[in-house]
């Protein structure tokens, strides 16, 4: 009679958690919130900062896109640099570099360090998600991962969502290069109690499963669709990184005429709409396995609500439902992370993933620059107070830009489809 074995508990499911595991998560996860703040306050300064540097739409749009232009180059060094190093010193690094990046706005008044400080503060923010991911990854369970993951987000999504009318109120109160002035001398702090409480790396990891990196590369650039549903995805992000970050705010202000309070306040109703959408899209996808037709769809309705935004007179309340549900799926970006993620052995999903990423945020930069330049193309003449004064007509051309992306998105996933579906029936 044999014996029957039982099987192995996972240890490092059932072992503690130590509290210094606690910190460096709420650390990095707090630095995530953090960088959400610096990257959407231009929205609320746009009228001084176009002052002091007499700045056109074009050429703020330029400013504001050049946060991505650093996030999207920066995204697979770092996440290698995470591999190899301990990651304190890669996270407080990054918290010091956008401290630095915002220092010309107040301290200068060279257009040119303005952008450069811009891109520093998009390279320096790169490291936020990648450095939650590797704090969860080496410090928790494999069965907490998603859980801690899903809190890291929401935490980062309220970030977003305060980057907007209190930051306003605090602009209000002690005016925007004092604010300014409070966020860097913030930032350097958190760089400090990162290296303190951030605990070393004792067991580095290898960044890949075989150890080249250049074969993991052609592997991710040589998987079919793995570029195109990035890029197509990428085609979606309009919603995000071009209105809720900058351009929803002169949006509601000039074409709906809302008070400056409560058009600064609006878009972050997208990043609240996330923060629900996240794990309720990624549950859908899960219990049905239509992971595509979620992202599918989510152009679709992004794209229609878009369009009733900007050619419709929506009430106040009518904004407020609008915007929320885009934001719900604007979270199409998990489900496209776990698209591509699946079309690669495990080893290689690391850097599919993050090669994804890249190429979504980098088009935050498309965006930004196309809205603004038309925006900027139809200017009129009109000058108050050293300051470019746009018709309303030029920020709902320039912010149609948005929906096109979308239905163009949505029309590409069913090419994708399509030509899945032939490739298929031509192997059997």
């Amino acid at each position: 009679m044999t014996q029957k074995t039982r099987p192995k508990t996972d240890l490092k499911n059932t072992a503690p958690i130590a509290i210094q595991a606690w910190i460096a998560w709420s650390i990095v996860t707090f630095f995530y919130a953090f960088q959400y703040v610096l990257r959407v306050f231009p929205s609320i300064m746009i009228d001084d900062i176009r002052l002091k540097y007499a700045l056109d739409a074009q050429q703020f749009g330029d400013f504001s896109g050049a946060y991505y232009l650093g996030y999207a180059i920066m995204h697979i060094p770092v996440g290698l640099l995470l591999d190899h190093k301990s990651p304190r010193w890669i996270v407080a690094l990054s918290m010091g570099l956008c401290s630095i990046g915002i220092l010309p706005l107040f301290l200068s008044d060279s257009w040119e360090l303005a952008v450069a400080g811009r891109f520093l503060l998009g390279a320096g923010s790169s490291t936020a998600i990648l450095g939650v991911f590797k704090i969860i990854r080496l410090n928790f369970p494999t069965n907490k991962t998603g859980t801690m993951l899903g809190f890291s987000v929401m935490v980062g999504l309220i970030g977003a969502i305060y980057g907007g009318g209190p930051v306003q109120d605090l602009v209000s109160i002690l005016g925007w290069q004092q604010v300014l002035y409070g966020f860097t001398i913030f930032g350097f702090i958190l760089a400090f109690i990162t290296l303190f409480f951030i605990p070393k790396r004792t067991k580095p990891r290898e960044s890949t499963a075989t150890g080249s990196i250049a074969k993991d590369l052609r592997i991710a650039f040589k998987t079919p669709y793995v570029l195109s549903t990035a890029f197509l995805a990428a085609l979606m992000v309009g919603p995000n990184e071009g209105f809720a970050d900058v351009w929803g705010t002169p949006f509601f202000t000039h074409v709906y005429n809302f008070p400056k309070e409560i058009a600064s306040y609006l878009p972050s109703l997208i990043f609240f709409g996330m923060g629900f959408g996240a794990p309720f899209l990624a549950y859908i996808g899960d219990r049905t396995n239509a992971h595509k037709k979620i992202v599918k769809f989510s152009a679709l309705i992004m794209g229609v609500l878009f369009v009733f935004l900007l050619k419709g007179n929506v009430s106040l309340t009518g904004s407020k439902i609008s915007l929320f549900v885009i934001g719900i799926f604007c979270a199409y970006q998990v489900l496209v992370m776990h698209i591509n993620g699946m079309r690669v052995e495990a080893k290689y999903s690391g850097i599919v993933t993050a090669i994804t990423n890249m190429i979504i945020m980098s088009f935050g930069y498309v965006f930004h620059h196309f809205i603004g330049r038309t925006v900027n193309d139809s200017w009129a003449g009109e000058v108050i107070d050293n300051v470019r004064i746009y018709p309303m007509e030029a920020y709902t051309n320039g912010l149609m830009i948005i929906p096109a992306g979308l239905f163009l998105a949505f029309i590409g996933f069913y090419g994708e489809e399509i030509h899945a579906r032939l490739k298929k029936q031509r192997r059997s």
